[in-house]
């Protein structure tokens, strides 16, 4: 069975295995969740081969600092004499249980990072002092996540990084320059153009600047349906609601005058009151100004993600997309649902 190279963005895979000092490691424990997991796959495990582990090790209250918990993991019967030198656990995976599901190569070391949110932020190859300064440079970058800040209000909304890569935003951008040239009127069907994509303007609240391009094209829909893979459980875990379905998939720009009124509208007034979840991924952030995304029900705080990142939140919610004030806002857009 071929499967598909592990990729940043994607959910993580569990696990559940003894360290060498003989304590339970899992990964989705209390302990270990809300801090980031950085991975070392270091195929074997005599003396010797453990040597690239030393960088890390050096380094330990580098990763500490960043609250990451550092493991390792070896396909090999752990040699406690050499193990016991680390101060972080180092996992025997004999039956390749951990290998297997991050697809990591069994002839050479390699890093993962995993984001507090469970999520991969990060594969590293290359030497190993390589690995364990691109690790520390990404926690690095990761820092914000746990600035404290002390909230006073916040709607209920959900972000998830990485939900699309570059190369997915680019893709899309260029499908919508090159494909569907076909407009067709808001009170058209949606399979109008039988599985052909299409563009169609919508007039939302009397606006003049957005375009929906709708995705049919066979390749780009199973892209799409794999990277909702990555938020959909997330989903589950804040709302504790299960989607099931979605609405065609489609992306926006918005361009140009605004016109229409600026106090938003909600996703699931009639005829569309079975929606339950919009959701939304700017993939172009750096080539716009405005286009942030409001709740006025909760104050006036901004929405800007960055390129790639999820936004998820109710359709009964009051939002507004801001007026882009200068290029164009290039936009994914879902309405997701389930069986309630």
């Amino acid at each position: 069975m071929n499967l598909e190279p592990i990729a940043v963005g994607d959910i993580a895979p569990d696990f559940v295995f003894a360290g060498h000092d003989g304590k339970e490691v899992n990964s989705r424990s209390d302990a270990i969740a809300g801090n980031p997991i950085v991975v070392v796959f270091c195929p074997h495990a005599s003396s010797e081969d453990l040597e690239p582990l030393v960088c890390f090790a050096r380094q330990l209250d580098c990763f500490s600092a960043h609250r990451a918990r550092l493991f390792a993991v070896t396909l090999d019967k752990i040699d406690a004499s050499a193990a016991n030198g680390f101060s972080f656990p180092i996992l025997s995976d004999r039956r390749e249980k951990i290998f297997s599901s991050f697809r990591a190569p069994r002839d050479r070391l390699s890093t993962v990072v995993i984001r507090r949110n469970h999520h991969i932020a990060g594969i590293f190859r290359g030497t190993p002092e390589h690995q364990a300064a691109a690790a520390l440079s990404l926690l690095a970058d990761m820092a914000w996540e746990r600035e404290a800040t002390l909230m006073r209000g916040h709607p209920p909304v959900l972000l998830v990084p990485d939900a699309f890569s570059r190369d997915d935003c680019a893709r899309l951008i260029k499908t919508f320059e090159t494909t569907g040239k076909t407009f067709v009127e808001p009170q058209t069907a949606l399979d109008f153009l039988n599985g052909a994509d299409y563009k169609m303007r919508i007039p939302e609240h009397m606006r003049e600047d957005r375009v929906d391009h709708f995705f049919f094209e066979r390749d780009i829909v199973a892209l799409l349906r794999n990277r909702l893979n990555r938020v959909v459980p997330e989903i589950f875990k804040a709302f504790h609601y299960r989607i099931t379905k979605y609405e065609a998939l489609r992306m926006a720009c918005y361009q140009g005058r605004r016109g229409g009124y600026s106090y938003g509208h909600r996703d699931n007034i009639a005829p569309f009151g079975y929606r339950r979840f919009a959701m939304s991924i700017n993939l172009n952030t750096e080539e716009f100004d405005g286009g942030e995304l409001r709740f006025p029900e909760f104050g006036d705080h901004r929405y800007r993600p960055e390129t790639g990142t999820a936004i998820v939140f109710s359709s009964s919610l009051l939002h507004e997309a801001m007026h882009v004030t200068a290029g164009r806002r290039f936009v994914f857009l879902a309405f997701l649902f389930g069986e309630t």
